[in-house]
């Protein structure tokens, strides 16, 4: 938090007043279970005071592994309560994933029920089993904190991929993660926000703004295991916003099931195709489209765009309130505006670095030369942007993507959105794949309509781009394979013959 800004109220403080509030309204839905806010409190109370009893505490961090009820929701609040810091993993991850996030956080306490134990190795921690357990959990004192001034305790630890193969939590502080929720509730209004889908697992950031936000106004959120589930979910709640990949919604809107209750979608995590807003837009009850960026090391998102119903490229738009945005050069110089750079972000969201990782967190995050704030840092995203004449951001993608193709500089990510243009093309996703031993070729998977006849996108492309940017094969697919983010899983699609 900026010095000498407000102090903002803090996930579960949030929860707490609008529980005195509004303490029967629904707070949380999964089909046919449901928490009210008075539940939803007394139950977060109760284990966070057993929680308490068992060591955590702050700076303590504490594992939990749910499935997606209102349970899910209750130990996240449960832990924060007691100023510990949630660790999520997720009970479908791999055995050696579970090992590895359990090992490298250090959890020695995890929350989980006793359908999911046999998920978990042996390693000597405390279990918390809150249905078989829940008798002794409720003979527990409620727990209220009586000093709410610990800000700078860690919040949440959530592990992403490594480039090195090796998974790293990144660390984040309640004070973080406050900063971030003033932002969403000066942004959303409470009517967006009223019936919100939370179909990301709580392992990714997008979790942080679809479970929190629409408790701190009084909203209800819709759980659901996947964006998929979206009709099943609208049946029983009319939900009024989406949160969620373009990649995913590109799958799901050709099956007509976004409910016309949704006002409002949100997307993030993925370069947004401008004919994807053009088609929620022609929904006719979809009134905003966000594009949102931002990285787990800067707390969800770091900029937002309120993407107009004609534009030809999406920008990336302007860092939300509290952040900092700077285009640099390799030497770690301003860049001119128009001029591609690697986007660095500082400000009130900028996590504390990564767990048990010293190297790798001053690697990332590195002194900020334009800020006077004592001790202030940036976070060198990896990501290459460019500020445009109206003073938003251009996302470029990213700068470990770039690809050489006889000596030439290639953005992939560039190429994918001029193929997303083709009237016949759904999805896409341009790979580098291995020729002869001092080349790479460029190959294009591209998922289409019926008949569509790819000599044709080629002399697209060709319209369009520079001929070293026109991929030499075009590979026809059913569909673009995602990792569990939501992302293009190279690895995945299949070989091509050299």
């Amino acid at each position: 938090m900026s010095a000498g800004a407000a102090r903002h109220p803090l996930i579960h403080e949030l929860v707490a007043r609008q529980a005195a509030l509004t303490p029967d309204a629904e707070a949380v839905v999964a089909g046919r279970e449901r928490l009210s806010y008075g539940e939803l409190e007394e139950a977060a109370r109760l284990l966070a005071g057993h929680l308490r009893g068992l060591g955590a505490g702050p700076e303590t961090l504490v594992g939990i592994c749910l499935g997606r009820s209102p349970w899910m929701l209750v130990a996240m609040l449960a832990v924060l309560k007691a100023e510990a810091a949630y660790v999520p993993i997720d009970p479908a991850f791999p055995l050696d994933r579970r090992q590895f996030i359990l090992r490298d956080s250090g959890a020695e306490l995890i929350v989980t029920e006793e359908a999911l134990r046999d998920k978990w190795p042996d390693r000597p921690c405390t279990v918390v089993s809150l249905d078989r357990g829940w008798d002794r959990i409720a003979a527990a004192r409620p727990w209220s904190a009586a000093d709410t001034g610990g800000d700078r305790h860690l919040a949440y630890a959530l592990y992403t991929s490594g480039s090195t193969g090796r998974p790293k939590g990144v660390a984040v502080e309640h004070r973080s993660a406050a900063a971030f929720l003033a932002w969403a509730l000066e942004c959303f209004s409470p009517d967006e926000l009223r019936y919100t889908l939370a179909s990301t697992s709580m392992c990714f950031d997008l979790s942080v703004f679809e479970l929190f936000a629409p408790l701190a106004v009084g909203g209800t959120v819709v759980l659901a295991d996947t964006v998929f589930h979206l009709p099943v979910a609208a049946a029983d709640r009319p939900v009024t916003l989406v949160n969620t990949v373009p990649s995913l919604l590109l799958d799901l809107l050709p099956c007509g099931a976004l409910p016309p209750s949704v006002v409002t979608v949100n997307l993030a995590g993925e370069a947004l195709p401008a004919a994807l807003a053009r088609q929620l837009y022609a929904t006719g009850t979809v009134r905003k489209v966000y594009n949102l960026y931002g990285p787990s090391e800067d707390t969800t998102y770091s900029t937002w765009s309120l993407v107009g119903r004609d534009v030809d490229k999406p920008s990336i738009g302007r860092p939300v309130t509290g952040t900092t945005a700077h285009v640099l050069d390799a030497e770690g110089r301003l860049v001119v505006n128009g001029e591609a750079g690697e986007l660095h972000l500082g400000g009130d969201g900028l996590a504390r670095g990564y767990l048990g990782r010293p190297g790798l967190t001053a690697e990332r995050f590195v002194p900020d030369p334009f800020s006077d704030r004592p001790g202030a840092r940036l976070y060198r995203t990896g990501d290459l942007a460019r500020w445009l004449p109206d003073g938003e951001l251009d996302y470029l993608g990213r700068a470990d993507q770039q690809v050489k193709v006889r000596g030439l500089r290639i953005e992939p990510g560039e190429i994918e959105q001029v193929l997303m243009e083709h009237p016949d093309v759904r999805r896409a996703a341009v790979v580098a794949r291995s020729g002869s031993a001092d080349e790479s070729g460029l190959v294009a998977y591209v998922v289409s309509g019926e008949g569509v006849d790819l000599p044709s996108v080629r002399r697209f492309l060709r319209d369009r781009l520079p001929s070293y940017m026109v991929p030499e094969r075009f590979v026809p697919v059913a569909s673009i394979p995602l990792t569990v983010t939501g992302k293009v899983d190279v690895g995945a699609l299949p070989a091509v013959a050299s």
